[in-house]
């Protein structure tokens, strides 16, 4: 018999009540989580993040250490697990593996112990909390993330007993899907712990998988599907919402190999991969890895490899809804924008040893021009949808958009002030991404647009720290321009208008719960330092409480 608490998770009733005699040594959760064990049966921690507490039979110190701990193993195998079957040379399907501290103390990979699936593939989430999540993975990562549908969702969850794939894949959804969704008076440590124990069982699973489902060689060919890329994906986002980049971005190389093994650049026809159901998600697949990994590069450093497609946006694919098609594609179609040298000029910036091709006040108008038209694109497409009776793009999709484009912008502008490349009274033949006061004179105003038109706050909090990231660059740039202009006593007849847009963007910024604390510091010491530089320009109304 089980009961199953809030989260969906089953806990065992003969463990509600704890031992009161103290048990020796701590149990394996708190060993593996490097916290104080109060060595209950089950301990305090265990109980309040309902893991499962198992403690392990230590054996006395022998004189053949080595003999000792095979010995020993032996032993906490059968206390542990006293009906247990001998361990097989390969896992049976519904097992699992586990490495306690002192295999990886000593390097023992080969006392892998083998589970009940219950220890992470399967039942210690009920299926109506994975079904539960649908809904909320459905309305907000699914439309920016159009690979897996929610059916499909539903029938890996059906069968994730019986398939490590299918158990990997549903775990990474609720790993996203519940990080992603919560609202920030939601965040605590227990919804972080919990989405935490979600990425482990999926790589646990997705491990398992790379052996085939019915445990085969690692000699075997490979098993490469739509499914177990986009679990990578699924667990790179997850990994940057901790601050994760370096394993965000090896899962992400994970996904990209697994892409590139399914040759889906050289796919000109339906006769792809048999893993592949159709060309369109095959080409939404790459586009989204793309998308991703020219993020990484300019928020961590790290390289991209990707090219473009030759066949360009995916072909339609009447199987998802014309606006999410469509805000996919605007999303494509934005980040082409940050094609190769883009990326160039980026890294050379950050680091002076990497080489680059000179960069010049017109490419620089050329990339604000280029935004410029995907502006203007974006608005004809989508006008063009709802004139045929669709819906149009939801406040999520515009928020993406929007902010992208002008995280964009700070960029480039970005990279033609490093060269030298601005003035503040640019020739009025020249676009005005090339004034100095660009940031302060249109992202702000843009900027404070978008803020009061928002009905939701999970139209931000729903994208993670990706649009956190995108909207801090923006905000700290600004500011930057704004002081640098009172610093030169270049303050215009606009400046109230200008304080005030910025203002409300920061103050919104400062109090959204999932922006990091330096982050909000930062934020208000640039408040701060405005203040004093504008004290005598009548905007001291316009900073209040922060």
């Amino acid at each position: 018999m089980s009961s199953s608490n809030s989260y969906g998770n089953k806990t065992d009733n003969r463990a509600v009540k704890s031992s009161t005699i103290p048990l020796p040594g701590a149990c394996r959760a708190c060993r593996r989580r490097k916290v104080k064990c109060d060595r209950l049966q089950p301990c305090s921690q265990c109980a309040q993040l309902d893991l499962v507490c198992i403690f392990s039979h230590v054996a006395a110190k022998r004189k053949h250490p080595i003999r000792g701990r095979v010995v020993a193993k032996a032993r906490e195998t059968d206390s542990v697990f006293p009906s247990s079957p001998p361990i097989p040379t390969t896992p049976p399907l519904g097992s699992s593996v586990s490495l306690d501290d002192d295999d990886i103390e000593h390097g023992g990979a080969s006392q892998l112990r083998w589970q009940g699936i219950q220890g992470a593939v399967g039942s210690d989430y009920t299926e109506e909390f994975f079904v539960a999540l649908i809904p909320d993975f459905e309305q907000l990562v699914y439309p920016v993330n159009p690979i897996i549908s929610p059916d499909e969702i539903r029938t890996a969850i059906a069968n994730r007993q019986a398939s490590y794939e299918d158990a990997a894949l549903v775990y990474a959804f609720a790993a996203v899907t519940t990080f992603l969704t919560l609202t920030p008076q939601a965040l605590h440590d227990r919804a972080v712990a919990q989405t935490n124990d979600l990425m482990q069982r999926c790589l646990e699973s997705h491990r398992r998988a790379d052996l085939g489902e019915s445990g085969g060689l690692m000699l075997e060919e490979l098993p490469v599907t739509v499914k177990r890329v986009m679990t990578c994906i699924f667990l790179e986002v997850s990994m940057m919402a901790f601050k994760r980049f370096d394993r965000s971005f090896a899962l992400l190389r994970e996904a990209i190999a697994l892409l590139q093994t399914l040759k889906i650049r050289q796919s000109t026809s339906r006769d792809a991969h048999p893993e592949i159901r159709g060309i369109a998600r095959c080409q939404r697949l790459y586009w989204e890895a793309y998308i991703h990994e020219r993020f990484l590069t300019i928020a961590a450093g790290y390289p991209s490899i990707l090219p473009s497609l030759r066949s360009g946006v995916p072909l339609p694919d009447l199987s998802i809804p014309p606006h999410i098609d469509l805000g996919f594609n605007r999303l494509i179609h934005l980040f082409l924008v940050m094609d190769e040298p883009f990326l160039e000029h980026w890294s050379a910036q950050q680091d002076s040893r990497e080489a680059a091709p000179t960069i010049n006040s017109q490419w620089i108008e050329t990339k604000q021009v280029q935004l410029d038209q995907d502006e203007v694109s974006a608005a004809n497409a989508e006008a063009e949808l709802t004139a045929r009776g669709q819906n149009g793009l939801t406040e999520l999709q515009h928020t993406d958009l929007f902010v992208t484009r002008l995280w964009m912008r700070t960029l480039v502008w970005q990279l033609a002030l490093s060269h030298g490349l601005l003035s503040s009274e640019p020739r009025t033949n020249t676009h005005e991404g090339l004034s100095l006061g660009f940031p302060a004179q249109r992202l702000s105003t843009q900027l404070r647009s978008l803020v009061a038109r928002l009905t939701s706050v999970a139209s931000i909090s729903a994208q993670g720290t990706g649009i956190l990231q995108k909207l801090f660059e923006i905000t700290s740039t600004i500011a930057d321009v704004m002081a640098l202009h009172a610093a030169h006593g270049q303050i215009q007849e606009d400046t109230r208008t200008r304080m005030e847009d910025f203002v409300v963007v920061v103050q919104f910024l400062i109090g959204f719960d999932r922006i990091r604390e330096e982050q909000r510091g930062y934020l208000r010491e640039k408040l701060d330092t405005l203040r004093q530089l504008y004290s005598n320009t009548g905007t001291a109304n316009f900073f209040g409480k922060y």
